[in-house]
């Protein structure tokens, strides 16, 4: 059905129905804006909402399956709100922008239209003002013809007039007549051509204009159900990503394991301690008899005998059997008095712990409890290693392009890497040194010894320092460091390691290894049993850094000191050397050959 024919005379409806559909469109372009708003607000909000449920960086217990799942969520729900503001930034691109530049289009056009059907309106009105006129000056002239002829009549009939005057009104009676002929036949021309105009307005023109308006509403209509489906693929280009989220925050609830938790609480918090022993019965009458017998014995050296007898059976006990010795953990609740005796150390209350002074952290984390301190010594030294395998990657790059430069020097220079060569190595020795440090301690814990561990805990419980670690005491040979006798096999027993380089066996402290019978000793000739004058030196190398160091194993050096190389280094950065009397090792990149 054609506007043009069926509704040629609904101008003023189709006009309001053209300008309804305009404000249809305007308002679903509001509509969206403030969805727009919404969701670019619900994202904001979300994102703050997972901002201040994250975990700080200090929190230590983000590795429980509960604390990794919450994570992964909030992870997940940051995905969902850049999704929503994926989804926002669609309806103003896509929708938004889109419609209010078509808004802008379609009353540019719906003027156009109707300015058109004015424009011809217009027209028909000038032609039908015409016809209007010519018909007007028809009639006047028809009447003053009228007029006139009646005049003429009435002066011919009339006797008394004279022919001149009869001849006169018949000229003017002819003259007007030929006015009114000239009048109507402009009439009949104007008639047809309004007649015309008219026909054309309501037939042709109008019909055009009000097609040209269909097809402009219904181009309205069909985009307008366009930016629905964009409204709705919006949301559909981001529910399969939104839904993969939700699968992963499912996953990761399937992923939570109590036992695991519990573990983990176990392995954060274990101290190593044990329990106290049982309190001891308070025998009155025994004690009364003791004192009796004391107050009978005058004698100084009854006295002495008596108090020396009590000592001998047990310490004033029921039966006067000695104690036996507990083993494992229960020294830690004993304490040697300076005459040899042991002595009961009670351990402080709960309330003690509780409001214990905050301990400064040690480099040998020897403030916290043995399960936490080995577990923090081992992570400490697997960062250490991490940083060593780096650097000799580094290390075995550079290598190669300078073997790559020699073989072609066109490439390069060999001796360009020289410098970063140098650099990689002291690197690599401070971090040995530091790996050494800790694997030290590592080897060497107070709470491997039953009468430090007792001392040092007990006291650091009742918010006493802990003085009971020698620090810089090297127990046994952490992997990197340099064994002094390695030429001599038979003489020590090898340490084994387990593959992150600390001592595997629990009698690592018990061999006689040299490094730890000869701890306070130095690779002087004399009183090193160790020491063979007659390894001979295969050449002469020169220190080209100053190497300074406490640790007997090493040979501390003097910048340009010139030394004898005795054992080339066999992978693991060191190089046995010997200086006059002293033998010891030092970093293998602070020689050079001479």
């Amino acid at each position: 059905m054609s506007w043009g024919t069926e509704l040629w005379d609904q101008y003023t409806r189709l006009e309001k129905h053209t300008q309804s559909g305009i404000d249809a469109v305007d308002k679903y372009t509001h509509f969206v804006r403030e969805r727009q708003k919404i969701e670019t607000e619900y994202a904001a909000a979300l994102k703050k909402l997972i901002k201040g449920y994250s975990p700080k960086k200090r929190d230590e217990e983000t590795d429980f399956t509960t604390k990794t799942c919450f994570g992964k969520l909030l992870e997940e729900m940051t995905g969902i709100a850049n999704q929503h503001e994926l989804i926002a930034d669609s309806l103003s691109q896509n929708v938004v922008k889109e419609l209010q530049s078509y808004i802008r289009e379609l009353k540019e056009e719906r003027n156009k239209h109707f300015q058109d059907a004015k424009h011809e309106e217009k027209l028909l009105n000038a032609s039908i003002k015409k016809l209007d006129q010519t018909k007007d000056a028809y009639r006047s002239a028809y009447n003053e013809y009228v007029k006139s002829k009646n005049q003429f009549h009435k002066v011919d009939q009339d006797v008394n007039q004279t022919k001149a005057q009869v001849e006169k009104c018949r000229r003017t009676m002819e003259g007007r007549n030929k006015a009114r002929e000239d009048c109507k036949n402009e009439y009949i021309l104007q008639l047809q051509q309004t007649n015309k105009d008219q026909r054309d307005y309501y037939s042709t023109k109008l019909p055009a204009v009000f097609q040209r308006i269909q097809e402009m509403d219904e181009k309205r209509i069909n985009k307008l159900g366009e930016y629905f489906k964009k409204y709705a693929q919006s949301h559909k280009d981001v529910l399969p990503l939104i839904g993969k989220c939700l699968d992963t925050i499912e996953q990761a609830g399937g992923s939570v394991d109590a036992t695991q938790d519990s573990n983990k609480v176990v392995e954060r918090h274990k101290t190593g301690l044990t329990p106290p022993d049982d309190y001891e019965m308070m025998d009155l009458e025994n004690e009364l008899q003791s004192n009796q017998v004391g107050n009978n014995q005058t004698d100084n050296a009854s006295i002495t005998s008596s108090e020396g007898s009590v000592k001998a059976n047990g310490g004033g006990t029921i039966t006067g059997r000695a104690k036996t010795k507990r083993g494992g953990f229960g020294g830690i609740f004993k304490a040697k008095d300076d005459d040899g005796s042991s002595r009961k150390i009670k351990i402080p209350h709960t309330s003690s712990f509780r409001k214990k002074e905050e301990v400064k952290p040690k480099d040998d984390f020897s403030h916290l409890p043995p399960s936490q301190q080995r577990r923090e010594l081992q992570k400490k030294i697997d960062e250490i290693q991490a940083q060593i395998d780096q650097e000799m990657k580094a290390k075995d790059a550079l290598t190669k392009m300078r073997d790559v430069y020699a073989k072609n020097t066109q490439l390069g220079d060999p001796n360009s890497t020289d410098k970063e060569l140098s650099a990689i190595g002291k690197k690599l020795d401070n971090l040995r040194l530091e790996l050494q440090k800790y694997q030290k301690f590592m080897g060497y814990s107070p709470y491997r010894n039953n009468s430090c561990q007792s001392s040092g805990f007990v006291d650091q419980a009742d918010g006493k320092p802990n003085v009971s670690t020698p620090q810089g005491t090297p127990h046994g040979t952490p992997h990197g460091t340099p064994v002094p006798d390695r030429a001599h096999p038979s003489e020590a027993s090898p340490m084994r390691e387990g593959s992150n380089g600390t001592s595997t066996g629990s009698e690592e402290h018990e061999q006689s290894s040299p490094s730890r019978l000869q701890q306070d000793q130095s690779f002087d000739g004399d009183d090193d049993p160790d020491f063979d004058e007659d390894v001979q030196a295969l050449y002469q190398a020169k220190a080209i850094y100053a190497f300074e160091t406490a640790d007997p194993n090493l040979l501390g050096l003097g910048e340009g000191e010139v030394i004898d190389v005795l054992e080339e280094d066999d992978g693991d950065g060191w190089t046995r050397v010997r200086r006059g009397n002293e033998e010891g090792y030092v970093p293998t990149s602070y020689l050079l050959k001479t």
